[in-house]
């Protein structure tokens, strides 16, 4: 149907950014690693195409939240690897937060509970 990817998009664009930063507070990552960890670990509730993941990269990396880091991987090639920032733990402190209480509430609404 026309508006399921709306509805898709929708309710991932302002998780993506925090499920992102989750990782990044495990280790160190470069973008592919990024993408399949995130599929890995939501069991494909979030597969991100390339495009989609270096748009909140930036906007992140703009922010202070992350950094990057070059690193040559084999002769000629470089892997940029991400970087979370104290400014971005406490984003993601922050946003989980809200996340839990927004989803608790949404789930009594659609439960049925008061």
């Amino acid at each position: 149907m026309k508006w399921e990817k709306d509805i898709y998009e929708n309710v991932r664009s302002g998780i993506t950014e925090l499920l992102i930063l989750h990782l990044l507070c495990e280790r160190d990552m470069y973008g592919y690693e990024i993408r399949s960890t995130l599929t890995e670990r939501t069991r494909g509730a979030f597969e991100l195409k390339e495009a989609a993941l270096y748009g909140p990269l930036y906007r992140m990396s703009s922010r202070g939240l992350i950094s990057s880091r070059k690193e040559l991987v084999g002769e000629k090639r470089f892997r940029v690897y991400y970087h979370i920032e104290e400014e971005g733990k406490q984003y993601l402190a922050y946003g989980e937060s809200q996340i839990r209480f927004v989803f608790s509430g949404i789930l009594n609404l659609m439960d049925g509970k008061d």
